[in-house]
């Protein structure tokens, strides 16, 4: 008994004190995802930390998405929701469908290499642990996908 409840302890506290990224599909799939930051050089770079600090914006990066089916145009046509919640689970950003037109485009191969979504933090948010999810839906093929990642306000 006393295993049981030990490990059920060492479970919970490594389920709130780790940071996750989570992931489902349907018909279209991701690779890899991160969040990731601006670098001194203008890049963006992972964020292997995933802490930031208000103000900075947290970028979230899917990696090799796909594949999106062609529309009889020839395009491929997917369109993308981000969503960021607080530690309470209140919403914080619910942004939909932000692509529009843009989305419209040939893929190479009816793979997106690199589509990512950015949250831009304010000084007025508190610190503390959020969670980043993107949605990326095929318009045409009407597969999705949804990956989320948590990360830290300092």
């Amino acid at each position: 008994m006393k295993r049981v409840v030990f490990l059920t302890i060492c479970t919970a506290v490594l389920l709130t004190g780790c940071q996750f990224e989570t992931s489902t599909s349907k018909g279209i799939s991701i690779e890899k995802s991160e969040v990731a930051r601006i670098d001194e050089n203008n890049q963006i770079v992972p964020a292997s930390d995933k802490t930031f600090m208000r103000g900075e914006d947290v970028h979230y990066i899917l990696y090799n998405v796909g594949k999106f089916k062609e529309g009889e145009d020839g395009l491929h046509w997917l369109e993308m929701d981000l969503q960021v919640t607080d530690q309470d689970d209140n919403i914080i950003l619910d942004a939909k469908e932000m692509l529009g037109e843009n989305g419209h485009i040939k893929l190479e191969g009816g793979y997106a290499a690199t589509p990512y979504g950015t949250f831009e933090t304010t000084e007025k948010l508190e610190p503390g642990k959020y969670r980043i999810k993107i949605t990326i839906f095929d318009k045409v093929g009407n597969g999705k996908a949804t990956v989320s990642s948590t990360f830290v306000l300092e």
